[in-house]
């Protein structure tokens, strides 16, 4: 298993068990949480603190959103590299003399010359 992978599950495991909390467990959270602060339920002061909490909830879930979404687009380039790479001729372009061993549709003709055993990759 690459780094990568490992990276991946280990960032979504905690994302997996957030998804497991329901509304209403974060609810009961959040008035015990401002209950503990000494908020009474009814007050202004009771819903401020159940607001910002609830945006804290949605602000991490926002960041969790995009990092996931910058991991996606990483695995993406990635894979465009590694496929990229593979997509590249390892045969010479040219012998050692210049000489062209494609032609102009891109057939391979061969070493010219001198070195035709060291030139021609299919000899190896």
């Amino acid at each position: 298993m690459s780094g990568f992978a490992k990276f991946l599950i280990v960032l979504l495991f905690p994302l997996t068990l957030a998804a497991c909390s329901t509304t209403d467990n974060d609810r009961v959270a959040d008035q015990n949480k401002c209950s503990s602060y000494g908020f009474e339920p009814g007050t202004d002061g009771f819903a401020n603190c159940m607001m910002k909490r609830d945006n804290r909830r949605a602000d991490q879930q926002t960041d969790q959103q995009k990092t996931m979404t910058w991991l996606e687009q990483q695995d993406q380039q990635a894979q465009q590299r590694r496929q990229a790479n593979d997509d590249i001729d390892p045969r010479p372009a040219f012998d050692k003399n210049g000489n062209p061993n494609f032609d102009a549709q891109g057939n391979y003709i061969g070493c010219h010359g001198v070195g035709c055993m060291v030139d021609d990759p299919d000899n190896n």
